[in-house]
């Protein structure tokens, strides 16, 4: 059996970005029995931070969240799906095709006639199908990527500990802790 997608737009809309930022939004039906196995895996994955290590390994995710929606009104459950990262969504896909397949096939292959990845190409087109326009994402940095904001945060906390360290250095000593601060943050500057 096959379920039509509801489509509003395409992903690549300018709605769906700010800056250098995208977002993705997916509502895509599960079959009937696979619904429990669906969400005792969402339960898990909640509970056990063990289990968000895939996801987390990607530095360019601001928010992945995945859920199930049912209600009387609707004939099956769905899979909701929505996120926001920085840059596009055909290069977001790429990584969770080729990096973590079988996360993504465990999850929405529980659907109707999801294109099991790798190769990433009938996986992008099984998105664009399914996407919808995201109503709001928000980007505190639309100009900056989470590499870049990560970078300032650990800039920073270096630049703390070296004014906590420098009551109590000599200026020959500050000098050498201060090159030493800017050789390990250079690749954040």
């Amino acid at each position: 059996m096959s379920v039509a997608p509801v489509r509003t737009r395409s992903p690549e809309r300018a709605s769906n970005s700010d800056g250098r930022h995208s977002a993705l939004t997916l509502f895509t039906p599960i079959r009937r029995r696979w619904v429990w196995v669906v969400r005792a895996a969402l339960w898990v994955s909640k509970w056990l931070p063990m289990t968000q290590k895939h996801i987390l390994q990607f530095k360019f995710i601001h928010m992945v969240r995945w859920s199930v929606v049912k209600n009387d009104q609707l004939n099956d459950a769905y899979l909701f799906f929505e996120s926001d990262f920085d840059g596009p969504w055909q290069q977001y896909i790429d990584g969770f095709a080729y990096v973590i397949p079988r996360d993504i096939r465990f999850l929405w292959g529980r659907g109707y006639d999801f294109p099991a990845p790798p190769p990433a190409e009938p996986l992008k087109r099984w998105i664009a199908m399914n996407s919808m326009e995201g109503g709001t994402f928000y980007s505190a940095y639309p100009s900056a990527s989470t590499k870049m904001v990560l970078g300032a945060l650990a800039t920073r906390q270096g630049l703390e500990r070296l004014a906590a360290e420098n009551a109590s250095l000599g200026p020959e000593e500050f000098k050498a802790r201060y090159e030493q601060f800017l050789a390990d943050v250079q690749g954040h500057l």
